[in-house]
């Protein structure tokens, strides 16, 4: 029986070529269509890019695969926009940067740090742009507004908040576009750029949001509130902080969800919403959490240092920059930490805590450092250039 039913496929397809113009070529066809393996769907925190968003991917982890160990903290090149850069870089799959500034212009930047193109929007571009499968630019906007960019650096769409977006984008696998505004709203928008819920906080998000690998979408609000919301739109729960939370949660490997708060805490959260440990820094935290692979948690405070956190809630270890840290730490394949500080400085952290190296701009630092897979290290600085770190 399983040979007739080859024999039979065959035939229909044969008979089809035929139609097409060409039994060599439906030979051809079938032949393929036999041998081609099916293409497995890509594993939760889902990647398509080298650095897809905010924090690297839909966890916010902030860690890669890549290895710096052969980065020496020099400068490869800098690109000058004109205005401070907060926002934070994104790496397409073929080496494109892309960096929004306070010039109201997003850039697409070449691995040699020649400009692709940019694109002029209305407004201060705060936020870090967020790449989807097919390389559309998602971006907010200080003019209210979510923009989808084409490759090419064409508008798309966009669409319209009622104040700021400087929350970062990230991208479901079903490509809705999840995004916070200075509204108090969280934004789920379809892939065409219509709207498919928004869900109200009681005070602005700046807060990029998280996706866990059941669909939930964590987000943070000036509120205090760390939000749990479903795919549906619909609340799971929320947690309150002592303080507003501007930072964006990271997803463990154990779905535990870390977040920071103003009032100076990293809180460890259970995927139910119940606390599993708090830890106390010095000032308030505006830094987002990473999350290396044995489960050590990274973040800056606002106390000037860069701590490491055990699993547990215990300290592994901090180190002392020069300033308040609002950059946020990304971390490489062998544990080396990087993260940008108000002294102007990226460092460079040993994973025993220890420096390898600084390298200095001439403004502050609030950007968060992206990791290419060459081992670049690219940050953005209020001097208003891209620097490429090698």
């Amino acid at each position: 029986m399983g040979i007739e039913r080859a024999f039979f496929r065959l035939a229909s397809d044969l008979l089809d070529a035929y139609a097409r113009g060409g039994v060599f070529q439906g030979l051809h066809e079938w032949h393929k269509s036999a041998q081609a393996p099916p293409i497995a769907p890509p594993a939760y925190p889902y990647k398509y890019h080298i650095w897809d968003c905010f924090h690297r991917d839909m966890s916010h982890r902030g860690r890669c695969e890549y290895d710096t160990s052969n980065n020496s903290g020099t400068l490869k090149w800098q690109y000058l926009t004109f205005g401070a850069i907060w926002s934070s870089p994104a790496i397409d799959k073929n080496g494109i940067v892309y960096i929004g500034s306070d010039d109201g212009c997003l850039y697409a930047i070449n691995p040699d740090g020649t400009l692709k193109w940019k694109y002029v929007t209305d407004g201060y571009v705060v936020s870090t742009p967020a790449i989807d499968k097919n390389g559309i630019v998602y971006v907010g906007n200080g003019d209210s507004y979510l923009y989808a960019i084409n490759p090419d650096g064409t508008l798309k769409w966009r669409f319209g908040t009622e104040v700021d977006v400087t929350s970062s984008p990230v991208i479901d696998k079903d490509g809705t576009v999840y995004i916070g505004g200075y509204d108090d709203y969280l934004y789920a928008i379809n892939p065409d750029g219509t709207l498919k819920w928004k869900y109200e906080t009681g005070d602005l998000i700046e807060s990029s949001p998280a996706i866990d690998k059941d669909g939930t979408v964590y987000v943070g609000s000036y509120d205090s509130y760390l939000y749990a919301i479903n795919p549906n739109g619909t609340l799971k729960w929320r947690y309150a902080t002592g303080d507003t939370v501007g930072c964006s949660p990271a997803i463990s490997k154990d779905e535990t969800i870390y977040v920071g708060s103003h009032d100076g805490y990293l809180y460890a959260i259970n995927p139910n919403g119940t606390l599993k440990w708090k830890y106390a820094t010095g000032r308030g935290i505006f830094s987002s959490p990473a999350i290396d692979k044995d489960g050590t948690v990274y973040i800056g405070s606002y106390d000037v240092y860069l701590y490491a956190i055990n699993p547990n809630g215990t300290l592994k270890w901090r180190y002392a920059t020069g300033g308040w840290i609002y950059s946020s730490p990304a971390i490489d394949k062998n544990g080396i930490v990087y993260v940008g500080s108000y002294d102007n400085c990226l460092y460079a952290i040993n994973p025993d805590g220890t420096l390898k190296w600084k390298y200095e701009t001439t403004d502050q630092i609030f950007s968060s450092p992206a990791i290419d897979k060459d081992g670049t290290v690219y940050v953005g600085s209020f001097d208003g250039f891209l620097y490429a770190i090698a």
